[in-house]
């Protein structure tokens, strides 16, 4: 098999895996620890302040950069309303579900990106020489900033619902 179909078919191959298996496991309820919701965005906000600083964008980057910020945090709060939180009868766990809406929108995002990827033209590494297209690296911060935002987002959004959720009335034995 030609190794650059190869390289442009296997990703994805991969998320068309992964999605399979989110859509099969949609309607199972999974444990939900709002405690630990902060986690995720640390992690990736010091990742993406990371590039930012050692890579700074220039004004025309900044500006992208804010947008994406933008779009992402509408992305994060929508996806974040579209979860199902629900409180479990008997241990009085919080549980979280999937929607299908939110799944949809996951995937329109990554498809949005990768035609975004394909129309700027930005390959995913750098040319022979080791020069990285300046496109590519505007495309990246946008990217980078689009998923802090949707993940801090989102996570709030939990957050919040979670505590409006009523707390499980103990069981009088």
């Amino acid at each position: 098999m030609d190794p650059k179909l190869l390289q442009s078919v296997l990703p994805y191959l991969a998320i068309g895996i992964v999605f399979a298996l989110r859509f099969r496991n949609m309607n199972k309820p999974r444990p939900f620890n709002a405690s630990r919701l902060w986690m995720m965005p640390a992690v990736l906000a010091a990742t993406v302040a990371f590039f930012l600083v050692t890579f700074p964008p220039s004004p025309l980057g900044w500006l992208i950069v804010g947008f994406a910020l933008l779009i992402g945090a509408v992305a994060g709060i929508k996806r974040g309303q579209w979860m199902h939180l629900e409180r479990d009868p008997q241990t009085g766990k919080m549980l979280i579900r999937q929607s299908p809406a939110a799944l949809i929108f996951l995937l329109g995002i990554l498809v949005a990106r990768r035609v975004l990827a394909y129309e700027v033209g930005s390959s995913p590494g750098a040319d022979a020489t080791g020069h990285i297209p300046p496109e590519a690296l505007l495309v990246t911060d946008g990217l980078m900033a689009f998923a802090l935002a949707m993940v801090v987002l989102m996570r709030w959004t939990l957050w919040q619902r979670a505590k409006a959720v009523p707390p499980h009335p103990e069981v009088v034995t």
